[in-house]
């Protein structure tokens, strides 16, 4: 561990003990007593002083809920119900007076037209013009008789609270009209036009006795504002929990009591209190971050150099914490809701599933001071946050984030489930903590999809994204290749299809294998012309020089096609394979040269610089290419014969230990030979030579 993540740590450390300072108010100043519900106490608990019982926000919520059930509704009487039925009436009778010598099919129609569904025996009054007149007048009349009585809707109780210029008043339901029996009260008292009622009543018949929303809104916080906050005194020297007794919940409604008692009385802790308080805390977070550090490093060996590297860990406890701090103490929501998950996941998709495990037991333990030791929601975290992990590896889902949000219901949904069985909450409860859960698990997969693209990127990870990126015929490096070293370009698609073929059947990462198979020998662009896939006469320029310049020439082309593969940022596990597909094997030709002319020789200037394979699709690379240059190299005429060549070339390299390394099987290598087969066998077969044709003499 070296100075610059010690740093790191200890400014994370501090970091967030300041927050825990800042947002958790009350744990330096005032004395603690953290006992929980179900708690068996250790000691017992005196009141030092006369201090009032504080209602928790609940019972009062739950008095307020019940106070307010048994508050008349408070209901005002509107006019403009009145208005929009005369309007509408009007506009009925309009179409009457415009329709009145069309038949009564025609004028039903034209009513529905303008909104008025009704059948045409139901307006047959409207064609006699001295009906159609008293109609109308009547039925003003009587929607005036029925809105100054007023008309209510879907009113329960049996009495109604009528409020007027601030003072209310009860009637009896009976006062008033209900929508169905105004209606049928005009249905009674406009004969001809009864049917017509009943088909539009409910257009000309409008609730004008409403509830009253403002005032009902002033009742309700009046009501809050009459709850007593506190029930009881706890008198001095009384004992508020004894010894070896079981925590009930009344017992900590007395204890948060007590806390504020100690608040408005100002008492504090002494300051060597608070300072032990403040070292252990940092202590404490200084441990978890020591360890979180170290797993880190040891799951991402890459090159630590800068300030930078070691921030991603202790930025996601930090983000964690700030979480917390957001959910618990600024908004007062439940802990269930803080999006655990979201650091964890990305963690384990990033650095590995035991990098997620470990790094959910820190998270954990950071998270506790900050939901106040609280027991349960760890627990749930936790446990739930692991069986996620473990189905996302096992399904292979790493960045199926859709099936990462569903794997995390269902495990949320099976802890919580066991836990509310054993700790026996009412089905309320449970159903409350399991909608926590949905919200939390949406929250930390939005955030994953996020922060998992961002780091990909910046750690040039092969997503298949990227992936496909890098198979683009219009990649620059790929152009490159492709019109500088057109031999190296066609041989390195050959390699790919061969390479992607054998990673498919040995369950090795095929995209993978054809990228890597395509940037294995950019290098070769940095000198085309010493190659003799490029250049027929490479020989004519490695005759002028010494064997041990032309393998350094040779073996050249692995670092050139790194440093170009850094430049263009082509993700890490490619840059392997360009490094690793000769591994350490030698450069056979011009090591037997040096020999034949007595020249001294140094085996490493005649070896490539290794490593050796270290994955399956960096051995398949390193076969597919050895292969696919000596088929070339042949003229086949049967299949036996790359069979033998393949055969032969993987006999070599095993010889040589190239696999040593990499966690390939012996079985794997039959499956790889069988793949490679059609695909070699396709493009180096002899074809058939066709006789041609004797020209025809013409007549």
């Amino acid at each position: 561990m070296n100075s610059k993540q010690i740093l790191v740590i200890i400014l994370t450390a501090f970091t967030i003990v300041g927050l825990y300072h800042i947002f958790a108010e009350g744990r330096f100043d005032y004395p603690q007593l953290r006992l929980k519900e179900g708690q068996i106490a250790e000691m017992e608990v005196i009141a030092p002083f006369d201090f009032p019982v504080i209602k928790p926000a609940e019972q009062i919520t739950l008095e307020h809920e019940q106070s307010v059930l048994q508050m008349n509704i408070p209901y005002m009487v509107d006019d403009e119900p009145y208005f929009l039925s005369l309007s509408e009436m009007d506009r009925l009778w309009e179409i009457f007076y415009q329709k009145q010598d069309a038949d009564i099919k025609e004028l039903a129609a034209e009513c529905e037209k303008a909104g008025f569904k009704v059948s045409p025996e139901s307006v047959i009054f409207a064609r006699h013009a001295l009906t159609r007149d008293k109609i109308y007048d009547d039925f003003r009349k009587h929607l005036g008789d029925i809105y100054s009585r007023g008309v209510y809707e879907r009113v329960n109780s049996d009495s109604l609270s009528i409020w007027s210029s601030g003072v209310e008043s009860i009637y009896p339901k009976t006062s008033f009209f209900s929508a169905n029996e105004a209606i049928e009260y005009l249905s009674e008292n406009l004969p001809g036009a009864e049917d017509m009622i009943k088909e539009l009543g409910a257009r000309f018949v409008l609730p004008n006795i409403v509830e009253d929303k403002e005032l009902s809104t002033e009742l309700k916080q009046r009501r809050l504002l009459e709850i007593p906050e506190t029930e009881g005194v706890i008198l001095q020297n009384e004992v508020i929990i004894r010894k070896n007794t079981r925590v009930s919940r009344s017992d900590v409604v007395k204890l948060e009591s007590l806390l504020e008692a100690y608040k408005s009385r100002g008492i504090h802790k002494s300051p060597f209190q608070q300072m032990l308080l403040a070292f252990g805390m940092l202590l404490y977070v200084s441990m978890i971050l020591l360890v979180a550090n170290h797993c880190y490093v040891v799951h991402k060996p890459e090159a630590q150099e800068t300030f930078r590297d070691y921030l991603p860990v202790n930025l996601a406890l930090i983000v964690l914490v700030i979480f917390s701090i957001a959910v618990n103490h600024l908004l007062g929501l439940s802990n269930l809701l803080i999006p655990f998950a979201m650091m964890v996941i990305s963690a384990s998709i990033l650095l590995g599933v035991n990098f997620g495990m470990l790094f959910s037991i820190c998270s954990m333990l950071m998270l506790s001071p900050f939901i106040n030791w609280e027991t349960f929601p760890p627990v749930i975290f936790l446990f739930s946050t692991i069986a996620t992990l473990i189905m996302i590896e096992r399904q292979e889902a790493q960045h199926e984030y859709l099936s990462i949000w569903f794997y995390l219901l269902i495990s949320s949904f099976v802890v919580i489930s066991a836990i509310s069985i054993y700790k026996n909450d009412n089905p309320i409860v449970y159903l409350r903590n399991l909608g926590y859960s949905v919200v939390s698990a949406a929250i930390s997969v939005m955030g994953i999809l996020v922060i998992v693209p961002y780091y990909e990127r910046k750690w040039n990870r092969a997503t298949k994204q990227t992936l496909l990126e890098l198979i683009d015929f219009n990649h620059p490096l790929i152009k490159q290749l492709a019109t500088e070293a057109v031999g190296t370009y066609h041989h390195s698609l050959i390699v790919g299809n061969l390479a992607e073929r054998a990673a498919e059947a040995i369950g090795a990462n095929p995209l993978l294998a054809r990228v890597g198979s395509y940037y294995h020998d950019i290098g070769k662009i940095a000198n085309t012309e010493i190659f003799t896939e490029n250049n027929e006469n490479s020989s004519e320029i490695h005759d002028e020089l010494a064997p041990k310049e032309s393998a350094g020439l040779i073996k050249n082309h692995v670092v050139e096609g790194v440093k170009l593969a850094k430049k263009y940022k082509i993700p890490q596990p490619v840059i392997d394979i360009i490094v690793q597909h000769h591994g350490d094997s030698s450069i056979r030709y011009f090591y037997d040269k040096a020999e034949k002319m007595d020249l001294p020789i140094e085996p490493d200037d005649y070896h490539y610089p290794g490593p050796r394979p270290q994955s399956k699709e960096a051995a398949l690379v390193m076969i597919a290419d050895i292969v696919e240059s000596t088929t070339k190299s042949k003229t086949i005429t049967s299949e036996e014969e790359i069979e033998k060549i393949i055969d032969d070339t993987i006999s070599r390299l095993i010889r040589d230990g190239q696999f040593s390394d990499a966690p390939i099987t012996m079985k794997d290598f039959s499956v790889i030979k069988e793949s490679m087969l059609p695909v070699l066998g396709s493009i180096y077969r002899k074809r058939l030579d066709y006789p041609q044709e004797n020209d025809k003499d013409s007549d």
